[in-house]
């Protein structure tokens, strides 16, 4: 065989080569697209319950991912029903509030079984643990009013939690995460109620049980401050002349972006955040990572949401530029208190502290070693409640700037 004949042979394997990888990079970066938008209202059930402990005090042994988690935790198990309270569909599982770990036997925990709201723990049960902590607002003590707003994505539910020394037209807003339920704000009412806002818990699009977004799809946070815009709107009609917000997880993302262009942004006073998704180009980068994928197919996948190649919830496709925590910073006017931990490995806290280091002035940076994702409050609620607490009964005005 010559040899042009050879390099010539050579030349076409690396091109078919190259062009495989290419296609096979494309069809990756396509799949971590769809999974970053992708409503998934399934069950992930990575602990298993193995067995109960008699004794003075109920404990139930579990092993799983999550299952050591630090501090009390809820743990949502197999035992699908409706629950009253909380919406069309809510928290369609059993629910279990465990204490914190008291003993380990090789890769099982023990905790201790503080209340089962729902279901019966038996062994071979599979579930999750959450930090949620309380299954309905009655349970916080306050008197409660069920409500619906509408948005464009149609008519969702909400609930109007009023304190018992209600300070005349203040309000806040409280938005959970990403495939969770609203449930998962309920930790967060007492701090709010002790200063004496009204807060009301919103649904938004998406949720379990009600309306859909575009395509059914998540929009990063952008899409669904839309719907965090109709919840102002809503709270603004029956009264609130201020307004805080309270964004958990994705639910930060909305809570920035109605700051930063939101249609109600007049009267919004000061955002609390926890654990929140403050940069999702660095959140999509660090999911590849973990699966042991490039970091340009991550980027890939980015450009296909963006161009809207991939479809998700926004209609023109996601503009993940404006969802890097310095232009997120930039959008930021009112105080803001941010709580995360170093240890969070599903949201890292690169963005929170970017927040805080582009507006020293504005933003207030609270760590909280050793929690989970939006599990803070159950690593140390104490500190939580009173760095809560002390932010929002100050606004406008907190006693900080630059600390």
């Amino acid at each position: 065989m010559s040899t042009t004949r050879t390099l010539a042979i050579a030349g076409a394997c690396a091109v078919s080569a190259v062009a495989a990888v290419a296609g096979a990079g494309l069809a990756l970066g396509a799949q971590l697209a769809r999974l970053s938008v992708r409503v998934d209202r399934g069950l992930e059930r990575p602990v298993e319950v193995r067995r109960l402990a008699a004794g003075e005090v109920a404990g139930v042994w579990i092993r799983g991912g999550g299952a050591a988690g630090q501090g009390p935790q809820s743990l949502l198990f197999d035992a699908p029903h409706e629950v009253p309270g909380l919406g069309r569909g809510a928290q369609a599982s059993g629910h279990a509030r465990l204490g914190p770990v008291i003993a380990r036997s090789g890769d099982e925990v023990l905790r201790r079984v503080v209340k089962v709201d729902r279901g019966t723990l038996v062994p071979g049960a599979r579930g999750r643990m959450v930090g949620w902590w309380y299954t309905s607002p009655a349970e916080l003590g306050y008197r409660v009013e069920e409500i619906t707003y509408t948005s464009e994505a149609g008519e969702f539910e909400g609930w109007i939690v009023h304190p018992k020394r209600a300070k005349k037209r203040r309000w806040a807003i409280h938005m959970h995460g990403r495939g969770a339920d609203p449930a998962e704000t309920l930790r967060g009412i007492a701090p709010f109620a002790r200063a004496g806002v009204t807060s009301l818990i919103i649904s938004y699009r998406n949720d379990r049980g009600g309306p859909a977004g575009r395509n059914g799809r998540y929009g990063m946070g952008i899409s669904e401050s839309r719907d965090l815009d109709a919840a102002i709107a809503e709270a603004r009609a029956r009264g609130a002349e201020r307004v805080t917000l309270m964004g958990w997880s994705m639910g930060g993302t909305a809570s920035l972006v109605s700051v930063a262009r939101g249609t109600h942004r007049d009267v919004i006073d000061g955002v609390v955040l926890d654990s929140p998704g403050a940069d999702w180009p660095g959140i999509l980068r660090d999911k590849a990572a973990q699966r042991r994928v490039p970091q340009w197919v991550a980027d890939l996948g980015m450009r296909l949401l963006e161009r809207g190649v991939v479809a998700s919830g926004e209609p023109g496709g996601i503009d993940f530029d404006s969802l890097r925590p310095e232009r997120l910073a930039r959008g930021i006017d009112v105080p803001v208190l941010v709580l995360a931990s170093p240890n969070d490995r599903f949201v890292p806290w690169h963005g929170s502290q970017v927040l805080a280091a582009e507006r020293p002035d504005l933003v207030q940076f609270v760590s909280i070693p050793g929690a989970g994702h939006v599990r803070l409050w159950n690593a140390d609620p104490d500190t939580w409640e009173q760095r809560v607490h002390t932010f929002v009964a100050a606004l406008p005005r907190p006693g900080w700037r630059g600390q």
